[in-house]
């Protein structure tokens, strides 16, 4: 077994519980074993733990006192982005260093997906309800206290800027436009399984706009261990593969796109690969 499929079990295994039950962190550190074959997850791991036994001591120590709603995000803000140095990093978004948990905890600068799932492990851990918000082009954390105070809303990229709901449409509206209408959905919380292809989709784009078609394509791997029948994702790896001249590969991948989506609007374009594919199979003869 080679060490890319290694990794792509383990993680497999690391994601295969109920949705809300998967290890997020743990997930995204298996899945930065296809980057980084050395990587002792256990030891980035703990550094989780050590964070939030911090966390856990300074929020117990302020339990006496008064107790605002925003006392925790402030206390978690204060240890993450103060203390350790946590920060977005702004001058080199697209690297896609920026995706590998184990960097963003090395280096503690990251993109608002790495950030959102340090924070809110971190948070997790410490016993604090925070959860992962995928707003369409930048994810946030929301925060609910147990005084059933409204939940507050955190800009992880931005050193813990607590956000308003028009500031959350704003978010949107800087990267999309006026083409992408704010819908309350957007606000909902995601799920591990759910921040993970986010976290992985992001990583494909960054490698395909390299032209690091071997990463990329093993991203896909990653991606399709969430979600088997993602046929997208089938279709994208089947043409990668084609690029890469593995052709059996590609054409176990395209000939299934082609028998399950047979309305999609690139089916013409996939299945004269698919035909170039078996005449190359078949040495070269025609089709009849």
């Amino acid at each position: 077994m080679s060490a890319f499929q290694d990794t792509l079990a383990r993680f497999q295994e690391a994601t295969s519980g109920p949705a809300d039950a998967i290890p997020l962190a743990r997930a995204a550190l298996v899945a930065a074993g296809a980057e980084y074959v050395d990587i002792d997850i256990n030891a980035f791991d703990r550094r989780l733990d050590d964070m939030a036994e911090t966390l856990t001591r300074r929020l117990q120590r302020d339990a006496d006192g008064p107790a605002p709603s925003l006392r925790p995000v402030q206390t978690l803000n204060q240890l993450l982005y103060t203390e350790l140095g946590f920060r977005g990093n702004a001058d080199h978004y697209d690297d896609p260093r920026n995706l590998y948990l184990n960097v963003v905890l090395t280096e503690r600068t990251g993109i608002p997906v790495t950030l959102a799932i340090v924070y809110t492990e971190v948070a997790r851990r410490a016993g604090l309800d925070v959860r992962v918000i995928g707003l369409p082009g930048h994810v946030i954390a929301r925060y609910q206290s147990t005084d059933d105070a409204e939940p507050t809303l955190i800009d992880v990229f931005n050193r813990g800027r607590v956000l308003s709901e028009q500031d959350c449409e704003a978010l949107v509206r800087n990267v999309f436009g006026t083409r992408v209408q704010f819908k309350p959905h957007y606000m909902a919380a995601l799920t591990p399984r759910q921040v993970l292809q986010r976290l992985l989709h992001n990583l494909k784009a960054g490698y395909l706009q390299r032209g690091d078609e071997g990463r990329s394509a093993r991203v896909i791997d990653l991606l399709l261990a969430l979600f088997p029948w993602d046929l997208d994702e089938i279709r994208d790896r089947g043409m990668l593969h084609e690029r890469l001249g593995d052709y059996p590969d590609a054409l176990r991948d395209l000939e299934q796109y082609v028998q399950y989506r047979a309305g999609a609007r690139d089916i013409q374009t996939v299945t004269e690969t698919v035909r170039s594919l078996r005449r190359h199979a078949s040495g070269g003869q025609s089709e009849r």
